[in-house]
């Protein structure tokens, strides 16, 4: 591991605890759920998608928006539920309380690592593409990643999916990961105030943190990574308890192709995907600045993570599919290449049936939609939407 430094700005200034140590107990955790999971599936619970965020952040609200606008058709009916992150999610979908989760690769794939192998099937990549990103301060003496040796890197916190990122990138400049220091920051403005302060040389956040960051007023400069990274992708997944996905193939397919649906109506028109979102999620609409201003602000976000969700990413064409090279990528990227094959945990059985959906006229009429202003009139409006599917 990284040499590991405690932030002052940690909240409480509370020691930061070990990844390892923090996936040893996420897997007691999960690997108990597991056993509860069979009793559970016996009954026909609703269909629940499950969010790994309580934010709803409207950067990511095709988890939500195609249930208001009718994308899932008349054979299912599902809710959106938020949870504290991927390990909770996950969690909660074994025990039989999410039928699918979002985002949770990195605890399943760290739980097989570990020897623990959980009955979990991932049928669809929905994120392909690299979304972590190094940045520094515009005359920061960094200017490549082979400059990140002997420095003190800032990350939200040191169980943050993008340490795999920082310490897989920075082998192909040949650094090892004692080569620098890890610095928990947080997000945002604490992050933001232990780059300027010379606490930290270099942030590692997400694509959209970035932006984030740089909307506060801070002025930062993205390192561009490695050439040899070019094709190189995190793959974000959904994820369903296998025991459920075996007895519900079609319930499934018809969950995944209305997620996927969302997905293009966000990409097609995130102003009306952020508007139906904060509908959707008042308590989402940030303070202190002005409905059009979050609106906007939203609208960047979408765009600034759009090329990762795309249909064609990362050589494939297909909604959901992802090859067998970006697994073996993925695998060396978490640093479990050699302990488990991530390939173990996914089925391409369901692309043909998600991809049966009428795209060309789908993102026609997302185009088309122009979301009215008011609760009342935006309630009546999603009423009668019909959109092609």
């Amino acid at each position: 591991m990284p040499k590991i430094v405690h932030s002052r700005t940690s909240p409480g200034n509370r020691p930061v605890p070990r990844i390892a140590g923090f996936f040893r107990r996420t897997l007691v955790t999960l690997v108990a759920a597991s056993c509860l999971a069979s009793p559970t599936f016996a009954q026909e619970n609703p269909v629940v998608i499950g969010v790994s965020s309580r934010s709803f952040n409207p950067g990511f609200s095709n988890m939500w928006i195609g249930i208001p606008l009718g994308l899932y058709g008349d054979k299912i009916a599902p809710s959106a539920v938020g949870t504290q992150g991927a390990a909770e999610n996950l969690q909660l979908m074994l025990s039989g309380q999410v039928t699918m989760s979002t985002g949770t690769q990195d605890v399943i794939l760290n739980a097989a690592a570990e020897g623990r192998r959980l009955p979990v099937v991932m049928p669809c990549v929905y994120l392909r593409g690299l979304i972590h990103r190094v940045s520094v301060a515009p005359d920061s003496e960094i200017r490549s990643y082979a400059d990140l040796k002997g420095k003190r890197i800032g990350v939200p916190t040191l169980a943050y999916g993008g340490v795999g990122y920082l310490n897989f990138a920075t082998h192909h400049v040949g650094l090892s990961v004692d080569d620098f220091q890890l610095v928990a920051v947080g997000d945002g403005q604490q992050a933001a105030a232990a780059l300027a302060s010379g606490e930290v040389d270099a942030l590692v956040n997400a694509d959209v943190d970035v932006a984030r960051i740089q909307k506060l007023g801070v002025p930062l400069r993205v390192v561009e990574p490695p050439e040899s990274l070019q094709g190189v992708a995190s793959a974000y997944v959904f994820a369903f308890s296998k025991p459920w996905f075996e007895g519900h193939k079609d319930q499934a397919a018809e969950l995944l192709k209305g997620m996927i649906r969302a997905i293009v109506v966000m990409l097609e028109n995130p102003e009306a995907a952020v508007r139906i979102s904060y509908f959707m999620h008042p308590e989402a609409i940030p303070s202190g600045i002005s409905f059009d201003k979050a609106v906007a602000d939203a609208v960047e976000t979408i765009n600034i993570r759009a090329p990762a969700i795309e249909r064609e990413v990362g050589g494939s064409n297909r909604w959901c599919d992802f090859p067998d090279q970006g697994w073996e990528s993925f695998a060396k990227m978490l640093g479990i290449d050699g302990k488990v094959d991530p390939r173990d945990f996914y089925t391409d059985e369901l692309i043909a049936a998600v991809n049966d959906i009428n795209e060309p006229e789908l993102r026609k009429w997302a185009r088309e939609l122009q979301v009215p202003e008011g609760e009342v009139a935006i309630k009546s409006w999603l009423a009668v939407q019909k959109p092609p599917l």
